[in-house]
């Protein structure tokens, strides 16, 4: 199979992840990589046994053997990256968050659509085939009506500069707590009709810890949990008139187990790939779109990325949680926030 050629942009942990899967999928070459520092950039070719390296972002959008670029530096700068993969012509697919807001991230869809380029959201919770298998069961009604959703993530991510860094788009909720809420809108079909959220904000003043509360159409509910400073189950559990279902991470779903109205099991399901990291469905289907000149995935419409940071903006917006980055609103002054609280009561 010819192999697939992909740059990458910037030097983490996370591009050293995909650099890993890439590399041993089928079909596809972790390429090139570009970091700000030259040297740090040929590091990381060296121990990921990539071809080319170079010590600027411009530089990789430059080589014409870059088909599809995969974005995975700070949040703050996703968009404007994004935008240069676009104007350079290439495919461009952006770790999660893809922006920190839903203004900035509809301007970047809709350039990309003008210019006729995919971009898309490297959300890998909307590729897993054992999550697609939960959604049909529900469908079939296999635990009758749905009535409650709980879904927890939480790791000890303490002392992280870019979840610290109001500068950089850090708090829980854009790192980790858009996974259960990007399971609990797959799993309910649709977005929430009212929200309701109290964090616990670092002296940075990002959050670092929440409890969401999403109201549903047919009185349907959802009790989202991420935090950043606490290691939680990380379990997602749906609860229906007649049983429930337990996903064994709502991150990454390995093992789905089905309960009866008696509480007792009665069926499971597991990934047909348990050799796949889950990385690997995003990448294929983001080549898929690209090679066939489609503007988003099968899997994961440009309107669903837009309603997840519509749903982060208005729990930000809240808690008076702005960033100071372009296309913020201000932060509303003490005596604001107190009649806003006020009215809300």
């Amino acid at each position: 199979m010819i192999e697939y050629n992909v740059g990458i942009l910037g030097a983490g942990v996370i591009a050293g992840v995909i650099a890993d899967v890439l590399k041993n999928m089928n079909g596809f070459c972790p390429y090139a990589i570009a970091a700000r520092d030259e040297a740090r950039a040929k590091e990381f070719a060296e121990k990921y046994e990539i071809e080319k390296s170079y010590g600027s972002y411009d530089a990789l959008l430059e080589d014409p053997e870059v088909e599809l670029v995969y974005i995975a530096t700070v949040n703050s700068n996703h968009v404007e990256l994004a935008k240069k993969c676009i104007d350079a012509g290439k495919p461009v697919f952006v770790e999660k968050p893809i922006s920190y807001n839903a203004k900035t991230a509809e301007d970047l869809l809709k350039y990309a659509e003008e210019k006729g380029v995919f971009c898309g959201e490297a959300m890998w919770l909307r590729y897993n085939p054992l999550m697609g298998l939960v959604s049909d069961q529900l469908k079939k009604n296999i635990i009758g009506d749905v009535r409650l959703i709980t879904a927890n993530l939480g790791y000890n991510l303490a002392g992280k500069e870019r979840i610290l860094k109001p500068e950089l788009a850090g708090g829980s909720l854009l790192d980790i707590g858009i996974y259960p809420i990007t399971a609990v809108l797959m799993l309910m079909g649709r977005p929430p009709i009212q929200v309701a959220a109290e964090p616990m904000l670092t002296t940075t003043g990002v959050d670092a810890y929440s409890t969401l509360y999403m109201r549903f159409p047919q009185g349907r509910v959802a009790m989202v949990t991420n935090s950043v400073t606490t290691q939680l189950d990380n379990k997602c559990i749906i609860y229906g008139t007649h049983g429930r279902i337990e996903i064994d991470n709502v991150n990454n779903p390995k093992l789905v187990t089905i309960y009866g109205s008696d509480g007792k099991p009665k069926g499971e399901m597991k990934p047909k790939n348990e050799e796949y990291t889950g990385y690997e469905y995003e990448f294929k289907a983001a080549r898929k779109a690209a090679i066939s000149g489609k503007k988003e995935t099968d899997e994961y419409s440009i309107a669903q990325t837009i309603e997840l940071y519509k749903i982060t903006d208005s729990i930000r917006y809240m808690w008076n949680e702005m960033f100071p980055l372009p296309e913020e609103p201000e932060k509303r002054k003490p005596e604001q926030k107190q009649a806003t609280e006020t009215k809300n009561a």
